[in-house]
């Protein structure tokens, strides 16, 4: 059978939606926009539990280099403020280096800008990323925000992924982090998801995951941390739906 996978673009595409990373694609320049059904983010919604739109644009060079610029809807818990945010804009700058034949590293760099205002002040920040990959079947991450959600806090992120192809147009895949924000939740925390996805074509994918964190809602609901009180979302299933170009 043809693989119906384009370089791993489909599968890099849905990743954020569980909160993992994006993966560089093949393509000089590449397309996507994605239906999901929630904008997971490290253990906790940022669309409050519902289906959001996404679309973003990529650029990787011969030379390693790589920039996006990602689009999202959003919103948080935050429904009486009037000045409320409902757009994420996410630019990433970053290279990838080769380590030998089959591992490969990158540092990159990730802003975080929303239209407005989250929980009632301005909340944009930027994230550095370190990244250790083995062929396209495992990832490993590391991440700091020195300002997080320009709340004076500092944040720390730890992730791995690892798939594998059941047959061409079929590929499992698992994933585990480790949030270090209890400067801005209360609470440092585990979260982890697995699924499936199926390429339907060379350009597009649907892909089910179950997803789960280690975090209560009563552990952090009165936290005082300028109000940040994000909505945990735990034992339930994502879907979502991918198309690249």
């Amino acid at each position: 059978m043809t693989s119906r996978r384009s370089s791993g673009i489909v599968l890099c595409l849905l990743a954020p939606a569980v909160g993992l990373f994006a993966c560089e694609a093949a393509a000089e320049w590449h397309a996507n926009v994605k239906l999901l059904s929630d904008y997971l983010y490290r253990g906790y919604s940022k669309s409050r539990g519902n289906p959001v739109a996404q679309a973003g644009l990529n650029y990787s060079a011969e030379s390693g280099w790589y920039a996006g610029l990602g689009l999202s809807q959003a919103r948080f818990d935050d429904q009486l403020n009037p000045d409320r945010a409902e757009l994420e804009l996410t630019p990433q700058l970053g290279r990838t280096v080769p380590v030998t034949d089959a591992w490969r590293a990158d540092l990159s760099v990730l802003g975080y800008v929303f239209d407005n205002k989250v929980f009632g002040l301005t909340s944009d920040y930027a994230e550095l990323t370190a990244g250790l990959h083995y062929r396209d079947w495992f990832s490993a991450r590391a991440s700091f925000a020195p300002n997080a959600y320009n709340r004076s806090v500092e944040i720390f992120n730890y992730e791995t992924i690892a798939r594998y192809d059941i047959r061409d147009d079929l590929q499992v895949s698992a994933g585990l982090g480790f949030h270090q924000a209890g400067a801005l939740l209360g609470k440092d925390y585990f979260f982890w998801n697995a699924g499936l996805t199926w390429h339907l074509s060379a350009n597009l994918a649907v892909d089910i995951r179950y997803v789960d964190v280690a975090l209560q809602d009563e552990q952090h609901a009165d936290a005082h941390y300028d109000g940040f009180y994000p909505r945990v979302q735990e034992n339930k299933f994502l879907f979502a739906v991918a198309l690249g170009f």
